[in-house]
């Protein structure tokens, strides 16, 4: 389903500020229902005032914190994002540790199992994720494997070096998700696995180290129907935006190759603005509104570095004000509204 006219019709009756609210995946400080942050977060999804939840892993201490964490904000909002990582292996926040079947990370399921079983494992996965109270999975990666990677490849989080086997597990791992009502976000476009540097820490070049054969699992996902959220990593290319913009900020990459090249219609979305190759260059209204002219659907703020219990707010103001100064019109942020309803009503919560 695309954005036909009547989706657009039916989001541009909404109001403008809840509009642009949903568009904000906003993390908190607090490891229970009981915080003063979740009290906060819980407040903002009653007002409508954001889409959607990240938790982080000072989020999730234990399995009943998490869990009535994230009851609460169901209570304050059905319809609202519950955002996790839960790739596998080293990336697992609801882990054994806190009494969930442990995952295997992708490079062991990829060298010991078959797609169909792999399926098998990740329906496993999926049903306890949407048990435990969420329904978006920062996951899978569709990053090419380099060992030499510190980032991806060191830890063993891509399925292998062939898009097309790539694309094959993270057909298996987004069907199973989706199955069990939740999204799936694949990561990190255009391809983080051969590149040198952690983006945590700063940009990332991979101008360098990149290749096409890095957008091939992308475009195989997208070409199976299989893509319907991507997410875009702190990297910069400088071979599609010689700018020297990062992908988070880039038109070319996001809008130029994302959309118009690979022909992908589904929603976009940041990686975490509070990661210090932002939040040390731009910025926080600078990067919001920059998010949203490359065509990014979804503005990720773990809300962590310096927490701000107005952040819902203020990010509806700064994107309000830019409306009105003619940086950013209603009708962009009405394709944004559209996608994000289109991407809930995939997995029932529309």
């Amino acid at each position: 389903m695309g954005l036909t006219p009547s989706v657009l019709a039916q989001v541009g009756e909404r109001p403008l500020a809840e509009k642009i609210g949903q568009m904000l995946l906003m993390g908190f400080i607090g490891r229970d229902d009981q915080s003063d942050g979740a009290g906060i977060v819980a407040a903002h999804l009653s007002a409508r005032r954001i889409g959607g939840v990240l938790f982080l892993r000072h989020n999730v201490r234990s399995r009943e914190g998490a869990e009535s964490s994230a009851r609460l904000f169901r209570q304050a909002d059905p319809s609202a994002w519950m955002a996790i990582d839960q790739e596998g292996g080293l990336v697992q926040r609801l882990s054994r540790d806190l009494g969930y079947s442990p995952i295997p990370r992708a490079m062991q399921v990829a060298e010991g199992q078959s797609p169909d079983e792999a399926a098998d494992l990740y329906r496993q996965a999926a049903r306890e994720f949407h048990a435990a109270g969420f329904n978006m999975n920062l996951a899978p990666v569709a990053d090419v494997h380099d060992p030499d990677n510190s980032v991806i490849g060191r830890h063993g989080r891509a399925y292998g070096t062939q898009g097309s086997r790539i694309a094959d597990y993270a057909s298996a791992f987004i069907d199973a998700f989706e199955a069990e009502g939740s999204v799936c976000a694949i990561k990190h476009f255009p391809g983080h696995g051969r590149s040198r540097g952690d983006s945590h820490d700063g940009f990332v070049d991979i101008t360098q180290t990149w290749s096409e054969a890095e957008l091939e699992p992308f475009r195989q996902l997208i070409n199976r129907g299989r893509a319907h959220l991507v997410m875009g990593g702190h990297l910069t290319l400088g071979t599609v935006d010689p700018s020297g913009q990062p992908v988070t900020f880039s038109r070319l990459v996001l809008e130029g190759l994302l959309r118009e090249q690979l022909g992908f219609t589904g929603a976009i979305m940041t990686d975490d603005l509070d990661m210090a190759a932002i939040r040390n260059n731009y910025n926080q209204r600078e990067a919001v509104l920059r998010s949203i002219e490359a065509g990014n659907d979804i503005v990720m703020m773990s809300n962590s570095a310096s927490p701000d219990p107005e952040l819902p707010q203020n990010f509806i103001r700064w994107v309000s004000e830019a409306i009105a100064e003619g940086r950013l019109s209603e009708h962009r942020i009405n394709q944004s509204a559209a996608r994000l309803a289109v991407l809930k009503q995939r997995v029932g919560l529309g």
